[in-house]
């Protein structure tokens, strides 16, 4: 049975909860957290999304305005929460500072004495966005940085070139790092202290596709959608298949999608579905605008020529 301790802190928690989203539902209005997002306001290319990014990597003076009242708050109320998201791991806490349609901002906090701090993945990531990021604090970490041709530029036969290390670079406090996600990937490690960073992610002229490379061999391990609606589209198209609702009209109108690899998909789960029906639209995709899905186009049309041939009595 829950005592009185309990039921009080249960209360107390319910009423902070209540103080918190109050306050979070002015958020969105407070001047400090305006003055960041309006830098992004007229922001339409990725040269000026960023140019605002850099400036406010270079001088992250703001940071202190934007949590000043939040840590004060704390201070005086220790369950509120602050109108962040946020999220841990094994390594590292972070939050959303803000959002806009060209950029997000986050901050980050890595704990040195995390076993994940000393102990180096077997993978690095080619994010497939182009990103500032202010260490705060550097926590003498290095930072090890590693290139990947795009898939669109080096993709011949399915195969890609591989990553390679470019190098390492020691962190100092205040340190200011561009990382070009579509073609770069870099790891931080041996952080001595806590390393503090607030990073500026930019959403114009993203790649398609995230990917993950081996650490060691620098070959590729896998590939995903950076396309929320893209990565539906694909889990749609094999649902229909796998429940025998092969629709022409949807399979015909995703194979015109824009993303080249949700085309193609749409073609192999309809060639799964009924061949016969997608015949037509395989025949038209070898002269489609990518060169990989005009390749797998050309290398499928005659395996499934050959099939729709009547078989002929012996």
């Amino acid at each position: 049975m829950p005592g009185p301790i309990d039921d009080r802190l249960r209360d107390a928690i319910a009423a902070a909860r209540a103080r918190s989203l109050a306050v979070a539902r002015d958020w969105t209005d407070e001047a400090a957290l305006r003055a960041v997002t309006t830098r992004f306001a007229d922001a339409t290319t990725l040269a000026e999304g960023e140019a605002a990014a850099r400036a406010l990597a270079e001088d992250a003076g703001w940071v202190t305005a934007l949590l000043a009242p939040w840590i004060a708050r704390l201070r005086d109320d220790p369950l509120f929460e602050p109108p962040f998201k946020s999220q841990r791991d094994m390594l590292r806490t972070g939050m959303v500072l803000a959002e806009t349609p060209v950029a997000s901002v986050t901050m980050a906090a890595i704990d040195p004495l995390a076993p994940a701090a000393r102990a180096l993945p077997d993978t690095i990531v080619v994010g497939g966005r182009v990103s500032w990021t202010r260490y705060l604090r550097g926590g003498d970490a290095r930072l090890w940085r590693w290139r990947a041709d795009r898939i669109d530029d080096r993709w011949h036969g399915g195969i890609a070139a591989p990553a390679r290390p470019l190098g390492v670079q020691p962190l100092a406090d205040g340190a200011v790092v561009r990382l070009d996600g579509r073609s770069d990937a870099m790891l931080l490690v041996d952080p001595a202290t806590a390393v503090v960073s607030v990073t500026i992610t930019l959403r114009h002229a993203a790649a398609p596709f995230m990917r993950e490379y081996d650490r060691r061999s620098g070959a590729l391990v896998r590939v995903a959608t950076l396309d929320d609606g893209a990565a539906r589209s694909t889990m749609l198209l094999t649902l229909l298949r796998e429940l025998g609702q092969a629709d022409a009209e949807v399979f015909d109108a995703l194979s015109r999608d824009p993303a080249f690899f949700v085309r193609w998909d749409a073609m192999r789960e309809w060639l799964a579905s009924d061949a016969r029906a997608a015949l037509p639209r395989l025949q038209a995709m070898v002269d489609d605008p990518h060169p990989d899905v005009r390749a797998a186009a050309r290398a499928m049309l005659p395996v499934v020529e050959a099939r729709m041939e009547p078989a002929w009595p012996a």
